[in-house]
């Protein structure tokens, strides 16, 4: 087996329905990383949660296209999860939380 390699994973915790420009916030993030080559990058839908305004959002039946909280994710090198906080900075909502953690990683590529 490989060696774990040292990493870092970026967070950024938002609501769905932010807007950077003309589009979602969570959209704009994700094409800015893609654009960056990350090696690779998700968003989490929540199920339930709430943030500073302490409102409890939830999923439920009726309200599932109701405004819920969303994660963006990458987990790169500490170089590249620099880079990456960076290049969206500025397109971020004075009110999001941003989290910056060390982890190991054992990459997986079957790509030639």
């Amino acid at each position: 087996m490989k060696a774990f390699s040292k990493s870092k994973i970026l967070r950024i915790y938002v609501d769905e329905n932010i807007k950077a420009g003309n589009e979602l916030l969570y959209r704009a993030v994700i094409k800015k990383w893609l654009s960056m080559k990350l090696k690779g990058a998700t968003v989490y839908k929540a199920v339930e949660g709430f943030g500073s305004s302490a409102h409890i959002r939830d999923a439920a039946i009726l309200e599932i296209s109701e405004n819920l909280p969303v994660v963006i994710e990458t987990i790169d090198s500490s170089a590249q999860t620099a880079k990456a906080l960076k290049a969206v900075e500025s397109i971020l909502p004075a009110h999001c939380l941003v989290t910056l953690q060390d982890v190991k990683t054992l990459y997986r590529n079957h790509q030639k």
